[in-house]
């Protein structure tokens, strides 16, 4: 089992399409090689269970619903998704996951697996 944390954040604008990846920014903190961020993922590099609490700030182009999911390898994760409506177009919406992710990696391959956040709406 890994003993691993990573804090990172992106407190830069960025403008995302629908339907696309949001950049979870720099390494503020990092403990172990269990995780890491790569690209416009984290990387989960061992074995274990991985606690995930993100906080995500929009301001939408449009009104309307508004959703981050997030995918390992592209699956979506269950419940690891959330889902806010914005009134008028430049709202302001806070968005909150957490959720608890079982890393089990192959014993043949040992394929670490990545975790991406997708905005669509």
């Amino acid at each position: 089992m890994s003993k691993a944390a990573l804090y990172v954040v992106n407190n830069v604008a960025q403008e995302v399409a629908g339907n696309g990846l949001i950049n979870p920014g720099v390494i503020v903190r990092r403990f172990g090689p269990g995780i890491s961020l790569i690209n416009n993922a984290i990387q989960l590099n061992e074995q274990g269970y991985y606690s995930l609490d993100v906080s995500i700030t929009l301001a939408p182009t449009a009104e309307g619903a508004v959703t981050v999911s997030v995918f390992k390898d592209g699956v979506l994760i269950p419940g690891a998704i959330a889902t806010e409506t914005a009134a008028a177009a430049g709202d302001f919406i806070n968005l909150s996951i957490t959720a608890l992710i079982r890393e089990k990696m192959c014993c043949y391959f040992n394929e670490p697996s990545s975790l991406t956040f997708v905005l669509t709406g």
